[in-house]
């Protein structure tokens, strides 16, 4: 793992510790001085480097090496909020579909990468335009019916 932060640019290693550190891109621009733009450019590229899928991940990868702490294979698990913890197993499935179709509201920041906001983006679309298609469908059916 090293040897991939030692490919990392001083620019791109600036970058990730104030990821680490919970700032957005437009934050970190204006603290390097550069646009926000160029800072996702400098994240892609550092996710490639590190072959790893979160700015966030990453962020811990190197504040874990400069600092010398060993890490773990997976993050320490989050507190539940109570209002999880009271959802009956047998919905969980249907709601980890739910969740994965559309993206969530609010809350927390969004750590994604362009190309995946994009994605989102198109997906929020996508389940609006059939969902207006099906709606007209079906009161052209009705109104067809009556008539």
């Amino acid at each position: 793992m090293s040897a991939s932060l030692d490919r990392l640019t001083d620019r791109q290693k600036d970058c990730l510790r104030l990821v680490a550190q919970g700032f957005t891109s437009k934050e970190i621009g204006r603290r390097l001085g550069i646009s926000h733009a160029t800072v996702d450019n400098h994240m892609r590229a550092a996710l490639e480097v590190l072959q790893v899928d979160s700015r966030a991940e990453a962020g811990r990868l190197l504040t874990a090496a400069e600092t010398g702490q060993p890490l773990t294979s997976q993050p320490p698990p989050l507190a539940q909020p109570p209002e999880l913890a009271a959802i009956q197993p047998s919905a969980e499935p249907t709601r980890r579909l739910w969740r994965k179709a559309v993206p969530p509201v609010g809350g927390t920041r969004n750590e994604l990468i362009v190309e995946a906001k994009i994605f989102a983006i198109l997906r929020v679309a996508a389940l609006g335009f059939s969902s207006l298609a099906i709606l007209t469908i079906g009161i052209a059916g009705l109104l067809w019916l009556l008539r």
